[in-house]
């Protein structure tokens, strides 16, 4: 029966009763009018009579019909809302049934269709349900599991150990178990370690009836993480083998520094033996080739000349092997003392076309068989290096194009500059250089091999020389060949103004301050430019 057939129902009673109770209610009234008028108002007149009919019958009657009337509109306007209320009450009901209703059925469905098993037990631990998640962990299917004991999925070795009294211990104690992870069997025996959860359920009276137990197959993720661990443990051994490897192979090579150091010593000892040695002989050499030199000289144009000419002839060969063997040790030595640190560099402001055109006019003096092209450049700004050791560069340089061009080419001489450096060169139209040797041509005792057994070119020296110098005074020298034409030699020099400050190193200035590294430079100690520093080891 519905809440409409309710609210109808008291109305009509109330309507029913209204007709019963108001007719006795308006006889009794009339009684009672008629009663007052036959006993109290007999003696009044007519008109009074009428007057007192026409309040009672004409107003009294209305009136009570009104209150009656709206009294019944009033019961009725209550008996529609209240059924108004009841029948939204209802349908608020029915639609909150029927969510109930759809959420059900949606966590029916997502129980049921869940990629994790989903099973409920009763108290004794009976399957009542098994999803199709538990159907793929597991490959039972439900009618193979419902209403037996879940230690069907057990493990023995866990049964043995108690885990089923556990799990229902604890179940019992706190209401659930979250997290547990735990081994199951499947039907083909294979073993499946899953995230076991687990929850008392109740009914409408608050009674526990069972649980529920919703299982996660972790199997490949414990798989990959034992994988892990296998590769962490391999790689920490891998590790400490390399760390102990690495530990040994450092010893080791402390040992070997520690070998390396002192056979450094041991040959910084012998250097600076070797050194001394070569200076010592150079220095024992010098005094006996110095009084050999004046004594053929004296006996070439002294005052009782040898006039006969194959003596002559034996005497200047003599002379000019001895100046050479003079011109050889000086350089040594020249080199020894660079070695020694003992190159002191002077450098000032000088013009380098006037000093390039002094080094030629000494060597035309000399009556060598090539022409010399002299600087064509005019005005330039003023060199800041050291002057004689700058003679000396060139005078080596000059020396080295006569040697290797054939009589009557031309050497050309040239300077210029780009606003930081003033650039020197020299050029032959001689036999060049190999690709090959360009780069080694400024190492010590460096010569290229011509195939030529009838000069002789030098011992290594005059360009190792010539670079150190070069170096010593802020600069840099470098070759240009090409193999059967010729080549050119430049060197660049700081511009004055630009170069007054401590160039990096160990060269020495006047008075012991550094200048920049010791250079294995050669001179003649007088300040003239040596011959040899020339020859010394050209190409």
């Amino acid at each position: 029966m519905t809440w409409s057939f309710f609210a109808s129902k008291d109305l009509r009673a109330r309507l029913a009763w209204l007709r019963r109770v108001l007719p006795f209610a308006v006889i009794l009234a009339v009684l009672l009018y008629e009663s007052i008028n036959f006993f109290f108002l007999r003696g009044l007149s007519d008109v009074f009579h009428l007057l007192a009919d026409l309040v009672v019958y004409g107003t009294v009657g209305p009136v009570t019909i009104w209150f009656t009337v709206n009294w019944i509109s009033e019961r009725v306007e209550e008996s529609e809302q209240a059924l108004v209320a009841k029948e939204q009450a209802e349908r608020e009901q029915q639609r909150a049934l029927q969510a109930a209703r759809e959420q059900e059925r949606l966590l029916a469905a997502v129980c049921s269709n869940s990629a994790d098993a989903i099973i409920t037990l009763d108290l004794d631990g009976i399957v009542r349900t098994w999803n199709r998640g538990a159907e793929m962990i597991f490959g039972y299917q439900a009618a193979e599991v419902i209403g037996k004991h879940f230690r069907l999925i057990v493990p023995p070795e866990l049964q043995a150990r108690g885990e089923i009294e556990w799990l229902a211990a604890q179940v019992q104690e706190r209401g659930y178990i979250r997290n547990h992870e735990t081994e199951r069997i499947a039907k083909d025996g294979r073993t499946v370690v899953v995230d076991l959860t687990r929850t008392t359920l109740h009914n409408a009276q608050g009674e526990v009836i069972g649980s529920s137990a919703v299982l996660r197959d972790i199997t490949e993720r414990v798989r990959a993480e034992q994988a892990i661990q296998r590769l962490n443990l391999e790689l920490e051994a891998k590790v400490a083998e390399r760390t102990a490897q690495v530990a040994a192979a450092t010893e080791e090579l402390r040992r070997r520094n520690r070998a390396l150091e002192k056979a450094n010593q041991e040959l910084q000892k012998l250097d600076e033996l070797k050194t001394e040695f070569v200076s010592m002989v150079s220095h024992e050499l010098r005094a006996p080739l110095t009084n050999i030199n004046g004594s053929i000289e004296l006996l070439l144009e002294g005052e009782t000349p040898c006039y006969d000419h194959a003596h002559r002839e034996l005497l200047q060969i003599v002379g000019e092997q001895s100046a050479r063997l003079t011109r050889l040790v000086q350089g040594i030595l020249n080199v020894s003392r660079i070695e020694a640190g003992q190159l002191v560099l002077q450098p000032q402001a000088f013009n380098m076309v006037a000093l390039i055109e002094k080094v030629i006019g000494v060597w035309e003096s000399r009556g060598v068989g090539n022409r010399f092209e002299h600087p064509t450049a005019q005005n330039l700004p003023s060199a800041w290096a050291d002057r004689d050791r700058t003679e000396e560069i060139l005078f080596n340089l000059i020396d080295n194009a006569i040697k290797y061009s054939p009589e009557a080419t031309a050497i050309r001489l040239e300077a210029e500059t780009d606003g930081q450096v003033i650039v020197v060169s020299v050029s032959d139209r001689g036999v060049g250089i190999p690709v090959e040797e360009v780069d080694k041509i400024f190492d010590k005792f460096h010569r290229v091999d011509r195939g030529d057994s009838t000069e002789t070119y030098g011992h290594g020296l005059g360009l190792y020389i010539c670079r150190r110098l070069v170096e010593a005074q802020g600069g840099r020298i470098w070759a240009e060949s090409t193999l059967g034409e010729g080549s050119t030699f430049r060197f660049s020099l700081p511009l004055a103004g630009r170069s007054e400050i401590e160039p990096p190193g160990g060269a020495r200035r006047p008075g012991g301050s550094r200048a920049h590294p010791p250079t294995e430079a050669a001179w003649s100690g007088d300040g003239e430019p040596t011959e040899e520093s020339a020859r010394g080891g050209w190409r």
